[in-house]
C-alpha cells in the first residue's frame, strides 16, 4: 500500500505540477517577447524563469525518488545504476559500484524493496557516517540477489540495528521477500549491509 502511495504521489507531482510549471514556463517565455530587451522588467522576469525551470527540476527529482519510471520502464539492474549516479552527483560522496552477473527479469514486488534498501543504505551513510565514500556491490544469479553496501566511517552504535525506525522498515522489507539482511563491522571499521534475496518460483514477480 505505502508503494502504491509513492507511485500515485509520483505520478500527481510528474503529471499536474509539471505540467503546470512547463505551461509557466512557456507563457514567461512569450511575455519576455513582448518586453522590450532593455526594459528593467528583463531582469525580473528572468529571475521568474529561473526560480519556475529550478522547481520544476525539484518536482521532477522528486517525483524520480518517490517512484523512479526507470524502475517500470528497465528493471532493478538498470534503476540502481541511475540511483548511484544521482546520489552520488547529489551528495558529493564516491560511490565505488562493482556488478557481477546479468540480471534476469526482476519482478516489482521484488525490485522496489530491493531499491528502497539501497535508497536507505546509502541515506544513512550519508547522514551517519561521516565518511567521503562508500562501496556497492550487487550480484546477480538465477537464484538469487545479493546487494552489499558499505562504508569505512565511524560505525553505528550496538542498539541502532534494533531501534533505528529505517534499519527496522530496512529488516521488514528484506523479511517480506524471504531474504536475508545483516549488518556487520568491515576490517577498515565503518558499517556493511548485506542482504541476500531468494529469486526462486514467484519470489521475482
Amino acid at each position: 500500500m505505502q508503494e502504491e502511495v509513492f507511485r500515485t504521489l509520483a505520478r500527481e507531482l510528474h503529471d499536474e505540477f509539471g505540467q503546470v510549471l512547463t505551461a509557466l514556463g512557456a507563457m514567461l517565455q512569450q511575455v519576455k517577447k513582448q518586453i522590450p530587451e532593455d526594459s528593467p522588467a528583463q531582469a525580473g522576469l528572468r529571475e521568474i524563469r529561473e526560480v519556475a525551470a529550478g522547481t520544476l527540476e525539484r518536482v521532477r527529482l522528486m517525483s524520480q525518488m518517490l517512484h523512479p519510471p526507470v524502475l517500470d520502464d528497465y528493471g532493478l539492474e538498470k534503476s540502481v545504476e541511475w540511483y548511484i549516479k544521482q546520489f552520488e552527483k547529489q551528495s558529493g560522496l564516491r560511490v565505488h559500484y562493482a556488478k557481477i552477473g546479468v540480471a534476469l527479469w526482476i519482478g516489482d514486488q521484488v525490485a522496489i524493496h530491493v531499491y528502497r534498501i539501497l535508497q536507505e543504505s546509502l541515506n544513512n551513510v550519508l547522514r551517519h557516517a561521516n565518511a567521503s565514500e562508500v562501496w556497492v556491490r550487487a550480484e546477480y544469479a538465477p537464484s538469487y540477489l545479493s546487494l552489499v553496501v558499505e562504508d569505512h566511517g565511524v560505525g553505528m552504535p550496538e542498539d541502532v540495528p534494533r531501534h533505528g525506525i529505517g534499519l527496522i522498515s530496512m529488516r521488514e522489507r528484506a523479511g517480506l521477500l524471504g531474504g536475508v539482511l545483516e549488518f556487520s563491522k568491515p576490517a577498515a571499521g565503518g558499517v556493511r549491509v548485506a542482504l541476500q534475496v531468494p529469486l526462486q518460483a514467484g519470489a521475482a514477480s
